[in-house]
C-alpha cells in the first residue's frame, strides 16, 4: 500500500482500523484455552510429582551453592518446584524438545 498517495483523513482511518485490529488480536505464543484439561494437569493435581535425588547427577559447584538439575516433563517439575521451593528460586532453564514438530511441505 502506498501511504504517500493518501488523504490524512485516510491515512488516519488506516491508523484507526489498525488500533482497533491491535485491541483484539493477541501477538505472540497464544494457546487457546481448552474445554479439556490436558492429562497432565489432571494428574499433577491429584498426584504430586516426587523429586528424587541422585547423587552421580550432583551439581556442586562450591559449599554455599545450592543448584538442581531436574530430569523430566517440564508441567511436573514446574509444579513440583511451585510446591516445594515457592518464591525460592532466581532462574529456571527449561530446554525445550527439539525435532519434536512436523515438518510442512511448501
Amino acid at each position: 500500500m502506498k501511504y504517500e498517495d493518501k488523504t490524512k483523513n485516510e491515512l488516519i482511518n488506516i491508523i484507526q482500523n489498525l488500533h482497533s485490529r491491535l485491541k483484539r488480536k493477541k501477538y505472540g505464543i497464544v494457546w487457546d484455552y481448552e474445554k479439556v484439561p490436558e492429562n497432565v494437569v489432571v494428574e499433577c493435581k491429584n498426584n504430586l510429582p516426587i523429586l528424587r535425588s541422585k547423587n552421580n547427577k550432583d551439581i556442586v559447584l562450591n559449599d554455599s551453592m545450592d543448584n538442581v538439575l531436574i530430569v523430566g516433563d517440564n508441567y511436573h517439575s514446574l509444579s513440583v518446584l511451585n510446591y516445594t521451593h515457592s518464591e525460592a528460586i532466581d532462574v529456571i532453564y527449561i530446554d525445550p524438545p527439539y525435532n519434536n514438530y512436523q515438518q510442512t511441505m511448501c
